[in-house]
């Protein structure tokens, strides 16, 4: 009586079973998992967020010796405590915007793994950009390196959004919610925009109109349909 190989077994409407996998490349396995990358984006806005309060340096003994010393050197504070109000809105907005594209997000590959990556490379840097804000205020130059922060920021987190799209890494998303995902973030860069252009006339209005976009954007002060909150 004939017997087949073992190592020849067919299985019923298959190839043999030990068949050789094919190679697979890592990259197409890479980055697929979403609760990691949103884990680390948490990590990195906590962080950055708490690197924010650095900033707020207490007056020293020398400068506060009686009661009538406290005003004056809390004054003095202004600057800071307005950079560290302006940075934590600038993280909270950013944080809030990726967090509704994770809602939506039903799986990612390698590519979208490194957009997110980029967009919190500089997400890291606002602590920087809002300390040179604070420190050399009211030079124009340190308000436009705030601005260029946010415009690099805001230009990672569209073009994450923009490559989920193309390669349907979406659920299925109604197009009015998806242009309002867009919408929100190309409009906020073009009002972030205006004030920085805003400050080549008066750096003070500049400041004042970005700090406004800000607490728009935050707090929703103006409608959706006038721009996009």
């Amino acid at each position: 009586m004939n017997s087949k190989p073992a190592g020849n077994k067919h299985t019923l409407h298959g190839p043999p079973l030990n068949r050789p996998s094919l190679p697979v490349a890592y990259t197409t396995v890479a980055g697929q998992n979403l609760r990691r990358i949103e884990s680390l984006s948490d990590g990195v806005f906590s962080i950055a967020m708490t690197l924010l309060v650095l900033n707020l340096r207490v007056p020293a003994a020398a400068l506060v010796r009686t009661e009538a010393d406290v005003g004056p050197a809390l004054l003095g504070l202004l600057p800071s405590i307005g950079g560290y109000v302006l940075g934590f809105l600038s993280l909270g907005i950013f944080w809030v915007c990726q967090s509704t594209q994770f809602t939506y997000l039903e799986h990612s590959d390698r590519r979208l793994a490194w957009w997110h990556i980029a967009f919190l490379l500089v997400v890291g840097l606002l602590p920087f950009s809002t300390a040179f804000l604070t420190t050399h205020f009211p030079l124009r130059g340190a308000v436009l390196v705030y601005w260029a922060n946010l415009l690099l920021v805001g230009a990672a987190l569209l073009g994450s959004y923009r490559y989920a799209q193309r390669h349907s890494m979406l659920r299925a998303v109604d197009a009015a919610v998806s242009q309002a995902l867009v919408r929100r973030i190309v409009l906020m860069q073009v009002l972030y925009a205006a004030a920085a252009g805003m400050c080549f006339l008066s750096v003070y209005a500049g400041a004042i109109l970005l700090l406004l976009v800000q607490l728009n954007y935050a707090l929703g002060l103006v409608a959706d349909r006038w721009l996009g909150d």
